[in-house]
């Protein structure tokens, strides 16, 4: 048999060295950080990239107590939660209307949603403070939940749209000749084939959300009312930095996003991909 030569091996399989890269380059940060979860912090500067001597859950315990981890993993699942079911109809509401109706000022509404996807919430956030102070309005997840929906919000219609566009405008035809109203069509016909772009969405604004820090850190002063972003910083002192414990709060924040692109992976996939030959 003849030997293959490097250059020619390297030549027909670049990509999927390429991509094996990529994958090592993503996944290291992430294995990283779960093995230094079980390692003190003396262990991690000395060997960061050996496996912990002994695999003990000390630093997980640390993190629940000191990071305070069980009452604002709760708070943050909360604000989540409602912030997604808002996005969910308030932008598949705005889509089916933008997507679905015809009339003037459509590709001006269109754009007056898609261009708040090019301003940050950094630039906004000393006059939202300065209003928010006025009004001394403080402490309140309302505030926070509205916050996240506003800046999440040209991104979920961005995509709802993209989708809503290629469904046919045969079934919506059928469902109206069947006697359904507008109220009717959306709920029982547009909104269950939007799945797709729901999930697709969704997942990109529980990451978002999940590990927004800036809101909670400007608009909260009640230390019981945080989000799990926030616990992280307890970690860290002028004196005194645990880096181990970190690690372990850093690994428990992010399980939540882990499981849930898990169990949603193809369907993420799958809307993706929709959106896109839809589009």
């Amino acid at each position: 048999m003849k030997q293959m030569k490097p250059r020619s091996f390297f030549s027909k399989n670049w990509f999927y060295i390429v991509f094996a890269a990529m994958v090592v380059i993503c996944l290291f940060p992430i294995v990283f950080t779960i093995v230094s979860s079980f390692k003190t912090t003396r262990e991690i500067f000395a060997n960061p990239f050996s496996l912990p001597k002994t695999w003990g859950f000390e630093n997980y315990a640390t993190a629940w107590k000191v990071g305070n981890m069980g009452r604002y993993f709760l708070n943050t699942l909360f604000l989540t939660g409602m912030s997604l079911v808002l996005l969910v109809f308030v932008g598949s509401m705005a889509s089916y209307v933008i997507a679905r109706f015809r009339f003037k000022l459509q590709p001006l509404v269109l754009l007056f949603f898609v261009s708040g996807m090019m301003i940050p919430m950094q630039s906004v956030i000393i006059p939202l403070a300065f209003n928010l102070g006025q009004l001394h309005v403080k402490n309140s997840y309302t505030v926070l939940i509205l916050l996240y929906v506003a800046f999440q919000l040209p991104m979920t219609v961005f995509i709802y749209n993209g989708f809503m566009v290629g469904i046919p405008r045969d079934l919506e035809e059928a469902a109206i000749i069947d006697g359904c109203g507008a109220k009717a069509v959306y709920f029982r016909l547009i909104l269950p084939l939007s799945k797709p772009a729901i999930v697709t969405s969704s997942i990109f604004n529980f990451i978002n959300i999940w590990n927004n820090l800036l809101f909670p850190l400007v608009f909260v002063n009640d230390k019981n009312k945080q989000v799990i972003s926030y616990g992280l910083l307890q970690f860290f002192s002028q004196w005194k930095s645990d880096y181990g414990g970190v690690m372990a709060a850093i690994t428990l924040s992010i399980v939540p996003s882990l499981i849930l692109y898990a169990i949603l992976q193809e369907k993420v996939e799958a809307g993706m991909m929709a959106g896109a030959l839809k589009g």
